[in-house]
């Protein structure tokens, strides 16, 4: 498992147990995105987050998907986006994000996918800011096919949020 790999997942577990672990902070809720931070080994991150507004197939048994755009400043990361869609992906496959007519390709590892140019990423961000939603399309290690819709309402304000406490301003 590569770092980023176990990185994505302490933050996505921490996203469900709040009340377990209090490391995680809310710092804000923007329609159907929110802005948290927390510290992973001394280091601060901090991260807009958003579940979908709908999944296909509804009968499917997987954990939550996520949209996350993280902040990690002693590692002068900033804009990186990632996607769980709530299980192992194919091997070797990619995940695509779709925002008005542009397509993105995530490259996955585990359950995990992300983008791997800075380039691409910043795109996306101008696309998310300025669009109503965003669709992904994944392909499960078992074969089973998915897209989740996530709602860009409120991501501007959540991503500012983010972008701000961990001083990328």
């Amino acid at each position: 498992m590569s770092i980023r790999v176990l990185f994505f997942s302490i933050i996505y577990l921490l996203s469900f147990e709040q009340k377990i672990f209090a490391q995680i902070k809310l710092d804000g809720q923007f329609k159907n995105w929110t802005a948290q931070n927390t510290n992973i080994n001394g280091q601060q991150v901090c991260y807009a987050v958003s579940s979908p507004v709908a999944s296909d197939p509804k009968n499917l048994n997987r954990a939550e998907s996520r949209m996350f755009v993280s902040f990690r400043p002693n590692d002068k990361i900033q804009n990186e986006i990632s996607v769980t869609s709530g299980y192992n992906y194919k091997a070797s496959s990619k995940v695509n994000v779709a925002i008005d007519k542009k397509e993105f390709k995530f490259e996955t590892e585990d359950n995990f996918a992300w983008l791997t140019k800075y380039e691409e990423e910043v795109a996306m961000i101008e696309l998310m800011r300025k669009s109503s939603q965003a669709k992904i399309s994944a392909t499960s290690a078992k074969g089973s096919k998915t897209i989740d819709t996530f709602s860009l309402s409120g991501f501007s304000d959540a991503y500012e949020a983010a972008k701000k406490k961990c001083n990328f301003i």
